[in-house]
Formats: structure tokens, C-alpha cells, sequence
């Protein structure tokens, strides 16, 4: 529980109506938030673990079976699915599922079971707005975040809401009496925004006392997901020194290989690293639900996503590669080990010998994915070393990395590939140049978890330039963060100094994002316009230059739809009918985009 208790008397001064609290207190009951796995392992040398770990899903009472099995869908109608469960985001996992709102405020949310609101909540980044509600029949508890606001079925609720965030500063979460406010299945209890991070959408979770549920294996869903996994990427990683990066051949709807259907010639312990998602009803691409891998239908590794304790949801860095895994667009590398120790031994095997083993991945709706490999093995030489390095450098001296000692993980390295000029695969966008060599910065069983620090001998950037990382996943170059002399970087990729000649730009939206609310829930008495903002080199720089009528005139930039909203009071009519807005931009290189003109009609 929370440290810190508010105390609300039954009167509230009269602009906010009467409300009746009993005592309200700030802090969660042990969630991880939108931060978050569920994990099953079998030993490598195939032989059954003295302890196995308990799933959270495997004892679940009769009463929450029972509310699970009726479960209600959390919003008032059913959209595609934009984000699963428990998928890597950069300093957490995603513990709930997403579901689209097509960029729009004011969609109901829905009660998926009859109980009563537990607890709400409001923040400026994260969850945004929140409700959680407890069923009345079990100790399930639903959560619904980013929510515009909490006009539902009792309308003094969202009036607790505006009180509650005038005595706190905007920030609270607190805990309401189980009699407060009871409802019914099926009940509005708030409508769906974007307040926290993210563009407009529903973020719904299941949470038990000792961690939370995957909604979708239990959401009563129409919309059939009949894409099967794509397997794209295989990092191998042995006690021989061998290090792999294959590009997997698709040889049919769920079937995958190795080019060629290659032998791996490996030895000692091997640790195999898979790149993969699921496309789903929106063909967002998503988190897997399972994946293993298997000799002869022995388990060597599995990892379920269906649910996860609150204590493994803190661990992402055992589950994803978290300086491979990319989330623009999303290729998640799963690690297929245990956190100490490899996939298999194979000192467990007779050299010369021929293993074969299977990799299978699958989503929630059971469309199954396989990966066959062969492996030679081999004789290791020597013994690898039992310290996890945080210092390297390349080999000419010019770049030195520093990874965080607290957050590093594995017995290997870096690797610096120096390039004098960009591979194919590498081509800068218009607008940018390099100024000088080309390093691709790869690992052999390696990872960090958060900035290592990177300095560049004799790098002197000027005021358009910055160094930059191409993400193999996106196939996107991206400045990084500077920190005096140092670079601070999170990912695996080719490093460069570039300089930004290229222009912002600012546009008309698309035509699904033109509109922030749904129709009837405008915000009263103001009309508002939206446009995009876009930069392929260093990043808008924010502090836009509008006019009206030739005047200058206030925006606010929406970092999440990376849009500036622009808002005129529907007075405005009275004095024209036709207004002339501009907007100009600045990046971080000092690059002005074009004047953008638009004529507003009231």
C-alpha cells in the first residue's frame, strides 16, 4: 500500500456537488503498472527441475474461472487489437491488452463483470486516468487506463475525479469503499481518451492478487486472428565462439527454416535468440503468446505469455534481447534460455553427433509457427571467461562503450564492423550526410538494460550535427541523445555522424486522426484542428511558430500523435467566416520547414 493517506470529509464545496468517501489512500496493491512475464523452464540437459515453478494461471479459484468464462468485452463495441500482452516496451512490459480507438475520444468503457469501482487514479505519463474495478463475485479486478475522463454510469464520479486532482496536483491514486460505487455487467463506467501516454485507445488488464492475466485468451472476441507468427531473425550465441545472425526463410504459412537448411556447427552451451511477432486482427504487428524450443518433444525452454506474477513482470530483461528488440515497427528478439544458463549443453552429446531440435512459436488463437534446426557438434576450445565485461572498444581506438555494471548481463562482447561507407541496406535519407566511418555495433551473448555511454575520440560535432543509429527492426536512422561529450545508447546498430541538412515539414493529418473526440462529445464551446509534424533527421525541436491572421497564436504540441493541435473558440464565427493560419518549424539542426497555410472555415 501507499504511504501517503488523504482523508476527504463527506462535504466537498458545492461546485463539485456532494461526495461521499469514506477514506481514500494513494498507491497500488503491488502492481508492476504497465510494466511487467510468465515463465516455464525446463533444464537444458533435459532432465525435469527439482522445483517447478507454479504459473499463475494454474490455480485459479472456481469463482474467478467463473468470471473469466463470462467475461464481457471492455469497450461498446469490438476493434482490432493494436497491443498484446506483455510486449517489450524500453523500461517495462506492456502488461494489458490494447484495442483501437482509431485516434478518438469519448467511447464507452464497459464493465466486464457486475462488482463495484475499487480504486481511480490520474497521472501525467503512464496510465493517464484510471479505474479499477473489482469483481463482486471473485478477487478479480479489471483496470481501464488512458481514459478521457470517468462520465459513466454516476455522474458525481467523474466530479471526484476533477476534486481529487485539484488536492493533489493532477496526481493520485487512491482506493475507494467497496459500497461506494457498485455496478452491474455490462455498466458504462468511464469513456475511453488518450490521457497518460499514447494516442486514444483502450489499455484493459486482469489483475490477480499476485500478478495479472493475459485478457485475450478470455475476451469474448469476434474478430478471427488466422495470421500464424512470422519468425524472421535466429541469433546464435556458443561456448565455441561461434555467433550467428540468420535471416529465416518462410517456406509456407507457419513454416520456417534456415536458408538453405543449413547444419549448425556448434559446441558447449548454446543459447538461441528468436526475432518474431504476431500479426493480429489489425495486423498490428504483436507480441507471441508462447514459444520453445524442443528436442524430440522434450522441452529444453518454454515461455508462456498467458499470465505473470508481479515479481517476473520486473525481469523483461530475461525475456527480450532489450538492444535488439525494436518497437517501430515491433520485432521482439525472445531470449530461449533460462537467465543462467543455455538453451542446451551440448557436452550432453557425443561429437560428430547430429542434433536436431525444433523451435515453436504460437499465438493466443493457436495458429502455431516452427522453426526446424540441425546442429553438428563440435569440440569446444578453451573456456569461456565467467565475468560479464562493461568496457569495450574498436578496434582503431575511436569508439569506447561503456555498458551500466548494475544492468548487464552475459559473458560476452561487442563486436565493431567499420565500414567507409554505407552498405546497401544502410542509405541515408535525402538530407543527411556522413562525415566520416560507419561502425556496425553488434553482440555475442550480451545485453543491457538501460543507456550505456559512448564516446567518439575526435568527434567534433557541429550545430547540424549528431550521432546517429540505424535500427536494423525499423530500417531507421535516429539521433541519439547527447549528454556533454557522451552519447547515451540503448540499441544495436550502425553508428555514424551525420549532419542534418534535411527540412521539417508540417501537414494536413490523415483523415482518421482529423478529429480527436467522437461526434456529441466535443469539448464545449471549441473547435480544434490538428497537423502533423514530421523530421527525418534530428527531431522537431518544439516551439512552433503560428499565426492567424498574420498574429501570433498559442498550439500545443501532442508529442505522443506527434501533431500540433491548434483550438479556436467558436465565437470566432462572429467575426469571420474564413481565417488564414500558418505554421512554421524548427529542428534540432536549426532547419526551418516551409510555411504551411491553411485557410480555417467556422
Amino acid at each position: 500500500m501507499g504511504k501517503n493517506f488523504l482523508k476527504v470529509f463527506p462535504q466537498i464545496p458545492q461546485i463539485y456537488g456532494l461526495i461521499f468517501l469514506l477514506i481514500l489512500f494513494f498507491g497500488t496493491e503491488g502492481s508492476a503498472g504497465e510494466t511487467g512475464p510468465k515463465i516455464s523452464v525446463v533444464s537444458p540437459n533435459l532432465k525435469p527441475s527439482a522445483i517447478v515453478q507454479k504459473n499463475i494461471w494454474d490455480d485459479l479459484t472456481p469463482e474467478v474461472l467463473a468470471d473469466l468464462g463470462n467475461l464481457g468485452f471492455p469497450m461498446e463495441m469490438e476493434t482490432p487489437i493494436s497491443g498484446s500482452y506483455a510486449e517489450y516496451r524500453v523500461h517495462h512490459l506492456h502488461m494489458g491488452c490494447d484495442f483501437k480507438t482509431f485516434h478518438t475520444n469519448g467511447i464507452s468503457a464497459i464493465s466486464p463483470f457486475q462488482g463495484y469501482v475499487d480504486s481511480i487514479g490520474q497521472s501525467t505519463k503512464g496510465y493517464g486516468s484510471n479505474i479499477i474495478i473489482k469483481s463482486s463475485g471473485s478477487n478479480l479486478r479489471a483496470k481501464f487506463a488512458h481514459l478521457l475522463d470517468f462520465k459513466g454510469f454516476r455522474k458525481d464520479l467523474d466530479l471526484l475525479r476533477e476534486a481529487l486532482a485539484l488536492l493533489s496536483g493532477g496526481e493520485f491514486q487512491v482506493k475507494l469503499s467497496p459500497g461506494s460505487y457498485l455496478l452491474p455487467k455490462g455498466e458504462n463506467v468511464a469513456r475511453l481518451g488518450e490521457s497518460g501516454t499514447g494516442v486514444s485507445h483502450l489499455h484493459f488488464e486482469l489483475h490477480l492478487p499476485n500478478g495479472t492475466l493475459n485478457p485475450l485468451p478470455y475476451l469474448p472476441l469476434r474478430g478471427k486472428d488466422r495470421y500464424s507468427p512470422e519468425l524472421l531473425l535466429l541469433y546464435v550465441d556458443s561456448e565455441d565462439g561461434v555467433q550467428a545472425r540468420i535471416n529465416l526463410e518462410k517456406k509456407g504459412e507457419g513454416k520456417f527454416a534456415v536458408p538453405g537448411n543449413q547444419k549448425l556447427h556448434l559446441a558447449g552451451g548454446v543459447r538461441f535468440r528468436l526475432g518474431a511477432y504476431d500479426l493480429m486482427t489489425s495486423r498490428n504487428k504483436n507480441n507471441l503468446f508462447f514459444a520453445g524450443i524442443y528436442k524430440e518433444d522434450i522441452p529444453l525452454y518454454e515461455r508462456s505469455f498467458r499470465g505473470m506474477s508481479y515479481e517476473e513482470a520486473r525481469v523483461h530483461q530475461d525475456i527480450f534481447d532489450s538492444n535488439r528488440s525494436s518497437l517501430n515497427p515491433p520485432v521482439y528478439v525472445y531470449n530461449l534460455f533460462p537467465a543462467k544458463g543455455p538453451s542446451i549443453d551440448l557436452r550432453n552429446f557425443e561429437v560428430g553427433s547430429i542434433v536436431k531440435l525444433i523451435l515453436k512459436a504460437s499465438d493466443h488463437a493457436g495458429n502455431h509457427s516452427i522453426l526446424p534446426l540441425e546442429i553438428e557438434v563440435g569440440v569446444v576450445n578453451g573456456k569461456r571467461p565467467s565475468i560479464t565485461k562493461t568496457e569495450f572498444t574498436s578496434l582503431d581506438g575511436v569508439l569506447k562503450i561503456r555498458t551500466p555494471a548494475k544492468t548487464t548481463y552475459g559473458q560476452g562482447s561487442l563486436h565493431f564492423k567499420k565500414m567507409e561507407k554505407p552498405e546497401d541496406d544502410l542509405k541515408l535519407p535525402e538530407g543527411l550526410k556522413s562525415k566520416g566511418s560507419i561502425y556496425e555495433l553488434e553482440s555475442s551473448d550480451l545485453s543491457w538494460v538501460g543507456e550505456a555511454e559512448l564516446t567518439w575520440r575526435g568527434a567534433a560535432l557541429g550545430k547540424k550535427d549528431g550521432i546517429y543509429i540505424f535500427d536494423k527492426a525499423s530500417k531507421k536512422w535516429s539521433a541519439l541523445k547527447q549528454k556533454g561529450s557522451i552519447t547515451l545508447l540503448t540499441k544495436l546498430g550502425a553508428l555514424a555522424i551525420l549532419t542534418d541538412e534535411a527540412k521539417p515539414s508540417v501537414n494536413y493529418p490523415f483523415l482518421i486522426t482529423r478529429h480527436r473526440r467522437i461526434k456529441g462529445q466535443e469539448e464545449e464551446g471549441i473547435e480544434e484542428r490538428l497537423y502533423t509534424v514530421s523530421d527525418t533527421g534530428s527531431g522537431y525541436a518544439g516551439g512552433a511558430e503560428v499565426l492567424l491572421e498574420g498574429e501570433l497564436y498559442p498550439s500545443e504540441f501532442d508529442a505522443d500523435r506527434k501533431m500540433l493541435i491548434v483550438k479556436f473558440p467558436k465565437t470566432f464565427s462572429a467575426w469571420k467566416k474564413y481565417m488564414l493560419l500558418q505554421i512554421r518549424i524548427k529542428d534540432r539542426a536549426g532547419n526551418f520547414s516551409d510555411w504551411f497555410t491553411d485557410l480555417v472555415r467556422f
